[in-house]
């Protein structure tokens, strides 16, 4: 049996073109990508750590570690992917069934598909995502800015924004023109291990380490490290050189957000892989926070002088920021943080 640091480095396989799981980064015009056809990829991070892309630009990212007793899987992303996977993994690493799904959130473009692996896996989680399955939309919304405006705890099509919409027929089961919780929750497994804080999953002499994002982004996010190879995963919106975020940060308190990057930079670690669009170094993830430290600085400072929103807009450049991808888009990112600095602010 050959060791998985034998394999290449990055195994690329080419398949059709999807309707993509997108999460509604500003800029992304839903569905763009979705007639073009990619190329999937398995790439070996560090040591028995690989990250996979599951499509092009926001296209969700999984990661996996092998060990001598088999994997352990962090988000399924969907059914077809997670099918997809199951085949490669069986080919490159045979005789080491998944054992583990770790599902980071609730949240439809990470966590369908898990039923895939049920044969072999136990399921973890954090403590509060199983209420997940049973909350209103309103109280659980799925990604993006999507919300059940008219509060019937159903969404029609124009409530269903970004990456919900795109995929709106191929959750739509009844093909009633609307969605419930439990069909864009279908096929996501109830966690059998949960927990509150921290949580590590030990195999084949391997250990990883789980750890609750503190409310950054959904309540029950759960962030993977994997000490031995000094690898984090680090999930949604924590993108290198790229600016963000929309949707007043997830209607939460941008201090929740920045408390929880410190947190995970206590760790030792090297590399960070993101959930959307790229990772990188140690240094590019501490450069996300302060990114959001400025930004929420400069807004703040703004709302103390007694300046509008449109006056922020104007005057804020975070000059420093200027060359990442996203800085055309900066003021819409000034009325996000904006708004979660006035309508949520620091608990």
């Amino acid at each position: 049996m050959k060791k998985a640091a034998s394999l290449p480095a990055v195994l690329l396989i080419a398949t059709a073109a999807l309707a993509l799981p997108l999460s509604g980064n500003a800029g992304q015009a839903p569905g763009a990508a979705a007639a073009t056809p990619f190329v999937r990829t398995i790439t070996q991070v560090r040591g028995d750590v690989y990250k996979v892309q599951s499509g092009p630009g926001i296209g969700a990212v999984t990661a996996f570690l092998v060990t001598s007793e088999g994997i352990v899987l962090l988000d399924p992303i969907n059914n077809e992917f997670a099918a997809w996977l199951k085949a490669e993994l069986a080919t490159r690493f045979p005789g080491k069934p998944v054992r583990f799904v770790v599902q980071t959130h609730y949240h439809w473009d990470h966590a369908r598909g898990g039923g895939v692996f049920a044969a072999t896996a136990k399921f973890i989680g954090h403590a509060s995502m199983p209420g997940k399955f049973t909350a209103k939309i309103r109280d659980a919304r799925p990604p993006g800015d999507t919300n059940d405006i008219d509060g019937d705890d159903r969404l029609d099509r124009q409530e269903a924004q970004t990456g919900t919409r795109v995929q709106f027929d191929t959750m739509d089961a009844n093909h009633d023109g609307f969605l419930t919780q439990s069909e864009m929750l279908a096929d996501v497994r109830s966690p059998e291990i949960t927990f509150a804080d921290r949580y590590t999953i030990t195999l084949g002499g391997k250990r990883v380490e789980l750890i609750h994002a503190g409310g950054r982004h959904t309540s029950d996010l759960v962030d993977v490290y994997f000490p031995g190879e000094r690898v984090l995963f680090a999930q949604d919106y924590v993108w290198p050189k790229r600016l963000c975020c929309n949707f007043a940060f997830d209607r939460m308190p941008m201090s929740t957000w920045i408390n929880s990057l410190k947190n995970l930079e206590r760790l030792d670690f090297d590399t960070f892989i993101g959930s959307h669009w790229e990772g990188g170094s140690r240094a590019d993830f501490i450069a996300v926070r302060q990114y959001l430290e400025d930004l929420e600085a400069a807004v703040a400072a703004g709302i103390r002088a007694g300046q509008t929103l449109e006056d922020m807009k104007k005057s804020i450049r975070l000059e420093k920021h200027k060359d990442w991808i996203g800085y055309d888009q900066l003021p819409g990112f000034i009325e996000s943080a904006y708004t979660s600095l006035t309508q949520y602010p620091a608990r």
